[in-house]
């Protein structure tokens, strides 16, 4: 199938890098901040979008009697719909299947990670395959999810509206519709509103950055820790490579989601990095091949993730 989209790829300039937020509960559960890429006008047509994520996460923080753990794997499921209602504004729909497992996949990920000379500590020192997410606060207030092997995430409803060929600003507003146990939704609405820039460099480069405030109030066991207040940004590129062949990097700042937890891989920002492949077919679909890595260990952001994607 792959192959057969290449052979019929039509000239890339439509594409841009794929969406990307948090899969980290911690993090996917205070924030309703993401990065919207820019989206080209379409009036012609409603577009539907589908993305799987499948990540692994180990975090293991003690200090005192505080501490953190979370050793799971991740899964998010994401359906949107999009529609163009002028030349210049859009809106999109969005829902979300999550669920977290004690999962496989462990061994996989260990021996990537020594492929790429990076040693987890935090990993060898738990059994693998295994389940575990505990927070305990100075305080004493101990917070441990379930697992929670398939469950609703929030719904999100974006507005977009594009200023020109190069810039748009988005209002995203989500929803607390998440079920389950593993601390997949925020559990109030959360508001956030952000910007992004797309320009061409010089082909075959393409250069897009963003950046994004955003509101969710407190809420659960964990409010008096929870930040209220959040910024992000993005900065990346993408490569047209052949017909309707590119590929894309780009970095994801996020702020803290917490403070005063005495742990840093609850109060520290995130940053990751997101790279991959692309294919923009000669109906107008896309389809899109990719992974995240976090780059800054002890953050928010999670191990390793595969990301599988497409619009059409």
């Amino acid at each position: 199938m792959i192959v057969a989209l290449a052979i019929g790829a039509s000239p890339a300039q439509a594409q841009s890098p794929p969406s990307g937020r948090p899969l980290n509960p911690t993090a996917a559960s205070r924030s309703g901040l993401a990065y919207q890429p820019y989206l080209p006008y379409d009036l012609s047509r409603s577009r539907w979008s589908a993305s799987f994520e499948y990540g692994n996460a180990i975090e293991s923080d003690q200090q005192g009697s505080a501490s953190y753990l979370l050793d799971a794997e991740l899964m998010r499921t994401t359906i949107a719909w999009t529609r163009d209602l002028t030349p210049r504004t859009w809106i999109a729909l969005q829902g979300e299947v999550d669920g977290s497992y004690a999962g496989f996949a462990d061994g996989f990920f260990v021996w990537y990670h020594r492929q790429i000379g990076f040693v987890q500590p935090e990993r060898t020192a738990r059994p693998r395959n295994t389940y575990g997410y505990e927070i305990v606060l100075p305080d004493g207030t101990r917070y441990a999810p379930e697992r929670t092997p398939v469950a609703l995430g929030d719904a999100r409803v974006t507005l977009g509206l594009r200023h020109d060929a190069e810039q748009q600003t988005s209002l995203a507003v989500t929803l607390p519709t998440a079920t389950g146990h593993g601390n997949f939704g925020r559990g109030v609405p959360s508001v956030s509103v952000s910007h992004a820039l797309r320009i061409d460099l010089a082909d075959p480069l393409f250069w897009e950055i963003s950046a994004g405030a955003g509101f969710t109030p407190k809420h659960g066991p964990l409010s008096d820790y929870e930040h209220t207040l959040f910024g992000m940004g993005t900065t990346g590129v993408r490569i047209h490579l052949w017909g309707g062949q590119s590929i894309y990097g780009y970095f994801f700042y996020h702020t803290p989601y917490y403070h005063n937890t005495t742990l840093k891989s609850l109060d520290n920002r995130e940053l990751t990095g997101d790279f991959g492949w692309m294919i923009h077919s000669r109906g107008g679909n896309e389809w899109r091949i990719g992974m995240s890595e976090d780059l800054a260990p002890g953050d928010a952001g999670i191990d390793l993730v595969f990301k599988v994607s497409g619009t059409w």
